[in-house]
């Protein structure tokens, strides 16, 4: 009996330090497995900006890798309008002469440009005395009323001259673009006839009438015409410029990537290291985009190959994670 008493003891005692090895071994594991996934967590929190990648100068070239040191400015939008050019001119004169008499010989026709006091016409009047009718100002000869041979008198009107130096044009603008316009403001005209060719207006004219089936506002501005090329009735369309009082880095669309649904541009922090920044694209128009975030005024942010980066990164971290 008194072996039997013996064996059992120790028995429970070999099954007591059995299972405080087991629970022993089965903590060390879930630490050691806690551990791992701390590790993993911890490389997937990485940051974007935190991430870079280095290029050398050779794979640069052969990249066309390119850069841009940055700046800050207001965002300038652009407001497409189109329209035509107004047929009445702002400033016209009527010539009439101050005696009658007969018209004689003319120096000018229709269409043709003269300055001020240039001759006109010849008139003789009815003692035979001849006048001289010159041009009370410098313009266009848009209307002629008399012929050679013609009796005219003190009330005839002999010639209409228009100022076309300075023209108007009336666009239709649309509701919702309202707010950015006011009276003053620059805009940018240009012409089917001309395409390549800016000309310089300035919004004079803001109708208070929204247009109940077009939902637009008519405006006017008047457009410089020095070198006579607008004429008038033509068809113009127009670019009206805004801007707002916050300033953006504004950088090629190119420049921006995109990584697991964030934006992204690549600055050069190094002659062979270009690091990954976290970025807002506020605004992409023709070509450009207006970004904020973590990007200083002076950076050199990647212009052309941001794709190339994007691509090695990736692979860099492709490899980093089978590594592991």
């Amino acid at each position: 009996m008194k072996h039997i008493k013996t064996f059992l003891g120790a028995f429970i005692t070999a099954i007591g330090v059995l299972g405080f090895l087991l629970a022993a071994g089965a903590s060390s594991e879930h630490d050691h497995h806690e551990e791992h996934e701390n590790e993993e967590h911890a490389h997937d929190e990485t940051s974007p900006a935190e991430s870079s990648i280095t290029l050398s100068a050779e794979s640069q070239k052969l990249g066309n890798i390119k850069v841009m040191s940055v700046q800050s400015k207001p965002l300038i939008q652009k407001i497409p309008v189109h329209g035509r050019i107004s047929q009445d001119v702002e400033t016209v004169i009527h010539v009439y002469s101050e005696r009658s008499g007969t018209v004689g010989e003319r120096f000018v026709t229709l269409g043709q440009m003269v300055s001020r006091g240039e001759l006109l016409c010849v008139l003789t009047d009815s003692d035979n005395e001849t006048s001289k009718l010159t041009a009370p100002m410098a313009g266009t000869i848009i209307a002629e009323f008399i012929k050679t041979g013609d009796r005219i008198d003190k009330t005839t009107a002999l010639y209409t001259i228009a100022d076309m130096s300075k023209l108007s044009a009336n666009f239709d603008i649309y509701e919702k673009d309202l707010a950015h316009v006011k009276l003053g403001q620059k805009m940018n005209v240009y012409l089917m006839a001309y395409p390549d060719r800016l000309f310089s207006a300035e919004i004079i004219f803001i109708s208070p009438r929204v247009d109940e089936s077009t939902f637009t506002t008519r405006i006017k501005a008047t457009i410089d015409n020095s070198d006579q090329l607008i004429k008038l009735g033509m068809s113009v369309r127009g670019e009206i410029e805004t801007s707002d009082e916050t300033s953006y880095i504004k950088v090629p669309t190119v420049a921006v990537q995109n990584i697991e649904g964030k934006d992204i541009v690549f600055v050069q922090t190094g002659q062979e290291i270009f690091e990954m920044r976290a970025v807002a694209v506020n605004l992409r128009a023709s070509g450009q985009a207006a970004l904020t975030g973590n990007l200083n005024k002076g950076d050199r942010v990647v212009v052309e190959g941001a794709f190339i980066l994007k691509s090695k990164l990736l692979e860099s971290e492709m490899e980093h994670s089978h590594d592991h």
